[in-house]
């Protein structure tokens, strides 16, 4: 240890361990970290806090309450510290929801535990060096002010990590409330549930979403020829993909006209109610920077409305109000989009709930329409138009309608998704009034949304707990048992796999000779308890899980699942290859008990002779403890708890 070492006072000790799986009770992959350190006084405590609120103001409500006593304050600061990370995760962006802990201290050294999205584990790791670092400042009087100017940075580098599209976030929210379980698989494509109760899902595209119907709502041509097929109302559109052919549709169409890219969602590059030649001109040049797939549409006079359909029935209605802002006979203009871009929800980019409104050339084209500039000050009401689409990507503001939506209109839209055969759609009308019917106000159907935006924090949040509730069976999960050890017969899991089989349920297991899924190999050899945990959790036909655990290799890998059912305690485990740092098996067994019993959630089973030792371990567990039983015995009573709760089809 050098010199400079040696005179810090907060500091890790040692590598992190970083599991891609699960552990320790965690519903996340988790880094668990030994942190040294030496308690604050309570004012230094407070300063530090003051100091982290000055750069972030949003962190002013995570200071914990602090203990003076010796004991307890090393103890309080550990849980500010873990605290105030969460707090950054959450300001990142990152769907964290829960918070890390403490896993054990001995005097003044700790464990602790962060729960991590995959890739966020290196920002993560830096960002709780930070706080050791500002801790440190404070016991010793030095300057943290370069630290502080880290903050911000390190916020970035976690959210560069989040989930892209926002409905997945959402969608983990959602999931973990419900107590299911959740998984990146690749490529934003998340699993929720497990085996025969998993569903896929990328952003709000769903796996029984057909490949056909994403095809033909992605492009807005296919939508409407086929949508006017179907008898539904769309509007009148021409293609065009040259400034001339844009000119020559217009004065075909009449105006007002729309240009909007064919092939794009979110209202990217749409531009409506275009009165002349000129303003075709400028939004059609602004269009092809973002496609090269152009439509002119006839402008419908109406207001805008989003409807949501899942599984053919409406689920959600909101009207979209163009950006703007209302008059209130004080405030110029700009004052009013000032205000307005003060709410929290507003922000940049595709994580925001709400887009700020930005000054730019269709913002100062609408108010020389309106005959405003932006210090004028409108009268008490009038709402000004500062933007011609309606579009949430584009400073909308969603109104929920739904208790007011006509049934012609509702059936319109539940219709238009049907044709389409999409699963989840966001269907979009325009028409003069919701309420009424557009066979008797007329209407259109402007565009069908294959993998619409669910709403966020805005009206639409509630929609993630009802798609995911519909989806996924129960709470997800399938009965899934940890057999830890090996007894003397090593044929545990045979004989509860053979039971499984002849009470008709298909088991997904894994022992020493591999990986099965209903009786049938699915890779043989010795494949780790991580690896053939994950396999039984992808396969569909899975109906429950039997995973061995015989030496320490989960130890750095963590379990591929963030609960289970039942573990049993069959007997001793083996040293593997990769555990020279833990020589002594009877470490090693307390390491996996610490480890597996908070993720049990149903029953500890002993088997007879198993000498595990777990009476200053039962307070990690709310697992009921069962006495010691004979081999047969304990199958018996795992095979009735896991058939207790076969999934359904």
């Amino acid at each position: 240890m050098n010199k400079s070492e040696e005179e810090t006072t907060w500091r890790l000790e040692g590598n992190a361990l970083v599991l891609k799986g699960f552990g320790f009770g965690s519903r996340y992959p988790v880094v668990v970290a030994t942190v040294r350190g030496v308690a604050l006084s309570g004012k230094q405590l407070e300063e530090l806090a003051g100091l982290l609120y000055r750069h972030l103001p949003i962190l002013k409500n995570s200071v914990q309450p602090y203990s003076t006593e010796a004991e307890h304050a090393f103890r309080s600061d550990l849980q500010w510290m873990l605290g105030t990370v969460h707090r950054m995760q959450l300001i990142a962006g990152q769907p964290v929801y829960e918070c890390g802990r403490i896993l054990s201290i001995d005097r003044d050294f700790s464990k602790v535990l962060l729960p991590a999205t995959p890739r966020s584990e290196k920002p993560l790791l830096d960002m709780l060096r930070l706080l050791l670092e500002l801790m440190d400042c404070q016991v010793q009087a030095k300057n943290p002010h370069k630290h502080l100017k880290r903050v911000v940075q390190l916020i970035s580098d976690l959210q560069k990590n989040n989930p892209q599209p926002s409905n997945i976030k959402f969608f983990i929210h959602a999931a973990f409330k419900a107590g299911v379980p959740f998984q990146e698989l690749a490529g934003q494509v998340f699993q929720y549930g497990q085996g025969k109760r998993g569903r896929l899902m990328l952003s709000s595209f769903s796996d029984a979403t057909p490949v056909i119907a994403s095809t033909l709502s992605r492009n807005k041509i296919f939508t409407a020829t086929v949508l006017r097929l179907a008898g539904i109302p769309v509007p009148d559109h021409r293609p065009a993909n040259t400034l001339d052919t844009a000119l020559a549709a217009a004065h075909q169409l009449g105006y007002p006209v729309v240009v909007k890219p064919a092939d794009l969602d979110g209202g990217v590059g749409v531009a409506a109610g275009l009165q002349s030649p000129e303003e075709l001109t400028t939004a059609f040049r602004s269009a092809l920077e973002k496609s090269r797939n152009i439509l002119v549409e006839k402008h419908v006079e109406g207001r805008d409305y989003r409807v949501t359909v899942f599984q053919g029935e409406v689920v959600s209605a909101v009207e979209r109000v163009p950006g703007g802002v209302t008059g209130n006979g004080r405030h110029t203009v700009r004052e009013l989009v000032e205000q307005l871009n003060a709410d929290p929800l507003r922000g940049t980019g595709r994580l925001a709930q709400l887009q700020r409104l930005t000054w730019d050339n269709e913002a100062v084209t609408l108010l020389k329409q309106a005959r405003l500039e932006p210090n004028s000050i409108p009268e008490s009401g009038r709402f000004v138009r500062l933007r011609r689409a309606a579009n949430l990507a584009t400073g909308g503001v969603p109104v929920g309608v739904i208790d007011r939506i006509h049934p012609d209109n509702r059936l319109l839209a539940a219709r238009a998704a049907g044709i389409l055969r999409l699963d989840i759609a966001g269907v979009d009308l325009l028409m003069p009034d919701i309420s009424r019917s557009w066979r008797e106000t007329g209407g259109v159907v402007c565009e069908v949304n294959s993998q619409p935006s669910l709403g966020g924090q805005t009206l639409g949040g509630t929609l993630y707990t009802l798609i995911l509730g519909k989806m996924v069976s129960g709470n997800g999960r399938i009965p899934a048992a940890v057999v830890l050890g090996s007894a003397p017969s090593c044929t545990l899991v045979r004989d509860l796999e053979t039971r499984l089989l002849q009470k008709g349920m298909v088991p997904g297991c894994h022992d020493s000779a591999g990986v099965r899924v209903n009786g049938q190999i699915i890779r043989d050899g010795d494949i780790d308890p991580f690896s053939a945990g994950e396999m039984l959790t992808l396969d569909r036909n899975a109906e429950a899980m039997v995973l061995s655990v015989r030496d320490g290799r989960v130890l750095s890998t963590g379990l591929p699942f963030a609960r289970f059912d039942l573990l049993v305690l069959a007997g001793a485990v083996s040293a593997a290859s990769d555990l020279h740092e833990r020589p002594d098996p009877e470490i090693t067994m307390r390491e996996l008990l610490e480890l597996l019993l908070p993720c049990c959630d149903g029953k500890v089973v002993s088997i007879e002779g198993a000498a595990w030792e777990t009476d200053s371990l039962r307070h990690l567990t709310t697992a009921l403890w069962e006495p010691e039983a004979s081999p047969d015995k304990a199958m018996e009573l795992v095979t009735a708890a896991m058939l207790a709760d076969i999934p359904q089809a």
